[in-house]
């Protein structure tokens, strides 16, 4: 039988992790006590095979055609770059996808980070920090509040990514605080409804939350 020595719990199967911690397992393995089911058909392959070849044959003729007139500069890598940031997009959904809470935080994070970056490497503007940021954390804030009302998950299986998109909310403070906006306005309604969220998910799931956070963090 296999033993967890951080969570204190035995386990049945060849399993090579903690199913609670994720941490290595000790003892010997044993014959599984379900059987194995067969893989899930997936039928989006032919879809992203198609994307592929329609991603391959634009970014071919934005290359001929910048070739061909290069007056322009190369703009080419901007279409090679904004192809990669869909992929990079498309990935984390496909890989996320068996949980939708997780999947929105981290299209969340990627989201932000794309945008940083594409507005950093075009001479940073300010574009991403004075509207991008503060107008897309709070929706992802309401998809996360609209999936959970629409699956009918369990607190425990959406409080830690309503908190994580919640504390998100406060990004725009850094850049409000340190004068890089021209319009605060955006900014600041992020930051109040971020607030008004947090002060509801503290004064309604406040020991829900922090147990959550204690079983997920084994503090």
């Amino acid at each position: 039988m296999l033993h967890c020595p951080k969570c204190g719990v035995s386990i049945w199967g060849s399993m090579r992790r903690c199913p609670l911690c994720q941490g290595p397992l000790t003892g010997t393995t044993e014959e599984d006590v379900y059987p194995l089911l067969p893989g899930e058909a997936k039928p989006h392959w032919l879809f992203l095979r198609l994307a592929g070849l329609l991603t391959a044959i634009a970014l071919a003729v934005c290359t001929i055609v910048n070739c061909c007139f290069p007056a322009g500069g190369w703009w080419v890598q901007f279409v090679a770059a904004g192809l990669a940031s869909a992929w990079l997009l498309i990935g984390v959904a496909l890989r996320k996808r068996r949980n939708p809470m997780k999947a929105i935080v981290w299209l969340l994070a990627v989201v932000l980070a794309l945008v940083l970056i594409w507005d950093r490497r075009t001479g940073f503007n300010g574009w991403s920090v004075n509207f991008v940021l503060p107008c897309f954390i709070p929706c992802m804030q309401l998809a996360v509040t609209a999936t959970m009302r629409a699956l009918r998950l369990r607190p425990a299986d959406y409080l830690l990514y309503l908190f994580l998109c919640v504390a998100a909310g406060f990004l725009p403070l850094i850049p409000l605080l340190r004068g890089m906006l021209w319009t605060i306005y955006p900014s600041a309604i992020c930051v109040g409804i971020s607030a008004i969220a947090l002060s509801a998910l503290i004064l309604f799931r406040g020991k829900a939350l922090k147990e959550e956070a204690i079983r997920r963090g084994h503090l």
